[in-house]
């Protein structure tokens, strides 16, 4: 065998082992990742109706979630997430608007931007009656601001 064809295979082999070895590290670093991403459920209960009272929204912090309950309209739950970067927002019942501590964005009370970084209004979300008698929100299925439940 002469010298340049034994240098020749000897790099390809070389270049076949750590194609190898690489593939092997990529499958295992694959195996060890989880294929399902575990999240909180989108759809939940937030109790009976008579839970909630009338005029300024009550927040939920574990669901980040405002419900609002209105004697003429009923019920509407608003996200309490920011569009910008996702902090949570407050509701302040003197000027009936919700401001994002982190950024400075203002929405107003049906969750349009009024002014700040924030590029999108807040997020209306599906807020039904379940058959237990408690109210059920869907994350999942967004609604307009004006979507009222009335109980």
């Amino acid at each position: 065998m002469k010298r340049r064809s034994f240098v020749n295979w000897g790099t390809a082999g070389l270049v076949a082992l750590w194609s190898a070895v690489g593939v092997s590290l990529a499958a295992v670093v694959r195996f060890l990742t989880p294929s399902v991403f575990y999240e909180p459920p989108q759809d939940f209960k937030i109790g009976s109706p008579a839970d909630f009272s009338y005029g300024p929204p009550t927040f939920l912090a574990e669901e980040k979630i405002y419900v609002f309950r209105d004697r003429e309209k009923g019920f509407a739950v608003a996200s309490a997430v920011c569009t910008h970067l996702g902090c949570t927002v407050g509701y302040f019942q003197s000027d009936e608007r919700f401001h994002c501590p982190c950024h400075g964005s203002v929405f107003d009370a049906d969750g349009t931007v009024q002014h700040g970084p924030a590029p999108r209004p807040l997020e209306w979300f599906e807020v039904t009656l379940a058959r237990d008698g408690q109210l059920r929100v869907d994350k999942d299925r967004t609604v307009p601001a004006n979507y009222r439940l009335m109980v």
